[in-house]
């Protein structure tokens, strides 16, 4: 009998058996994939988030080999007309941390399995599960195809926005797909913007540029029907900056999204990141809030295994970690479509009288600083 069953191995779902292993709560974490992705959309890692890492003990590490974003500007027709500065926030790291998602889960996976070496069970897949008064009992195929057989007390679907888990318990889930199309790719750095983060404001659509480790920048362009040529012909055309085709390392074409289910917790099921809610990522929020979903679940459900709570408040308050987090999720995801408001094309008539009201905005501490915080995700 397997105390937690965490399905899924990204960053929430490993933090939280990395919670749950330091209080002695024993776990196991299913995830299909034998090795970890080489290449990652996601990218940024905010304060709140960074926070959570640190007290797993990996934060400085991390903060190490990544790029530490304390500075942001808006550029509309080759001038800036915005800046943000990170650098007042009260926080321990009052900056967004650029690293790509891969670099994280393998820091989790390396303290996971060195904590509990059986912890991550590489290469099985979930396949389905039945509930029962006092426990779950789950199928999932391993890489040598049989089928395993387990059991556990408390069953966690962190397995991503495709949720297997959540379909299998019929959970609903509401939202749509945003109309908003993107490309994004990752090339060599020649802009001299060096640790900043640069939103070009075109009446096209927005590109948004960040820097990465190595000497390499990532680029995110709103595209159109009408847009026909690669990213490179996309950034030079709206930015003025030329990228070397021949360093592009990642590209990839999506869409964006948002779904919140109606609950987190079904009895002994329980969803967290992605498979609980799918935002958009333009503003880069998603890996911040499964961080924040597994640190105030791992005490809950330690209480519960540990008996020190009553079956009858164990639904309780799993109820109320719901309610807090898809309250957080829907937060997010109203700034996630603020975000992406703001990079829609515009008539161009109508650029020089955004730019005014920016700059004049912008232009106020109070203003700017609420922004910052609002970017930071500062205030969850």
């Amino acid at each position: 009998m397997i105390d937690v069953l965490i399905v899924g191995g990204g960053p929430s779902g490993l933090a939280l058996a990395l919670m749950l292993r330091r209080s002695g709560i024993g776990v196991r974490v299913l995830e299909a994939r034998t090795q970890v992705g080489g290449h990652s959309r996601a990218i940024g890692i905010h304060p709140p988030g960074l926070a959570v890492l640190d007290r797993l003990g990996l934060g400085r590490d991390l903060v190490d080999e990544g790029i530490r974003i304390s500075h942001g500007v808006g550029m509309s027709r080759r001038r800036v007309i915005a800046e943000l500065d990170f650098s007042f926030l009260p926080e321990l790291h009052p900056f967004v941390l650029s690293l790509p998602q891969d670099r994280t889960v393998q820091r989790l996976r390396d303290r996971l399995v060195g904590l509990d070496a059986e912890a991550l069970m590489d290469g099985v897949e979930f396949q389905r599960f039945t509930s029962h008064p006092d426990h779950q009992r789950v199928w999932a195929s391993g890489a040598d195809g049989r089928t395993l057989e387990l059991e556990c007390r408390f069953l966690v679907g962190a397995d991503g926005s495709h949720s297997p888990l959540r379909d299998a318990a019929g959970i609903r889930r509401t939202g749509r797909i945003h109309p908003d199309r993107y490309e994004m790719g990752d090339y060599a750095d020649s802009t001299g913007f060096g640790p900043i983060a640069v939103l070009f404001l075109h009446p096209e659509g927005i590109v948004e540029s960040f820097p990465l480790p190595g000497g390499v920048r990532r680029w995110v362009a709103r595209s159109g029907k009408a847009d026909r040529g690669d990213l490179a012909d996309l950034v030079a055309r709206r930015t003025g900056h030329r990228l070397d085709p021949a360093s592009n390392s990642m590209h990839s074409r999506f869409r964006t999204a948002t779904y919140l289910v109606d609950r987190m917790n079904h009895g002994r099921v329980v969803l967290i990141g992605d498979a609980a809610h799918e935002i958009s990522p333009i503003g880069g929020q998603g890996m911040t809030l499964g961080l924040l979903d597994a640190e105030e679940l791992a005490p809950l459900l330690a209480l519960a295994v540990n008996g020190r709570l009553p079956s009858g408040q164990v639904s309780g308050l799993l109820g109320r970690f719901s309610s807090r987090r898809l309250a957080a999720a829907r937060t997010a995801a109203r700034q996630a479509r603020i975000n992406m408001a703001l990079g829609r094309p515009l008539g161009p008539s109508v650029v020089p009288l955004r730019d005014a009201l920016a700059a004049r905005a912008f232009a106020s501490a109070g203003f700017s600083e609420s922004v910052a915080r609002t970017f930071t995700m500062s205030n969850h």
